[in-house]
């Protein structure tokens, strides 16, 4: 027959797995809400905070445009205001809307650009 000692003995090694189990699973739960809450205090801010990009936004809206001025002969690009850019021929004038696009047609600032 089976001895009852070895089914006492099975039944409590399955109780005690099932106890270790149930707190695991409790500690897991403790730390998923202390996740849950520290995503709530980082969403609660990033909804109150003010995205600076808009700041930026103004700021570049209320600037004047400035025209940059080349030569096609020449390398260098100038401010619009500077003396240089009244020697360049009408024929020969190239303007440019930013710096950028000056510096990606490969032209150098002059000492006028800022």
């Amino acid at each position: 027959m089976v001895d009852e000692n070895n089914i006492k003995n099975s039944f409590r090694t399955v109780k005690g797995d099932i106890m270790q189990i149930q707190g695991e699973l409790l500690n897991i739960k403790q730390q998923q809400v202390h996740i849950l809450e520290q995503l709530e205090k980082i969403y609660s801010k990033l909804q109150n905070s003010k995205p600076k990009t808009k700041v930026i936004a103004k700021t570049v809206t209320k600037t004047p445009k400035k025209k940059y001025i080349a030569s096609k002969e020449g390398n260098k690009f100038h401010d619009q205001h500077c003396p240089f850019t009244k020697n360049i021929k009408p024929k020969t004038k190239i303007i440019f809307k930013s710096k950028e696009s000056a510096l990606n047609k490969e032209y150098k600032p002059c000492s006028c650009v800022k």
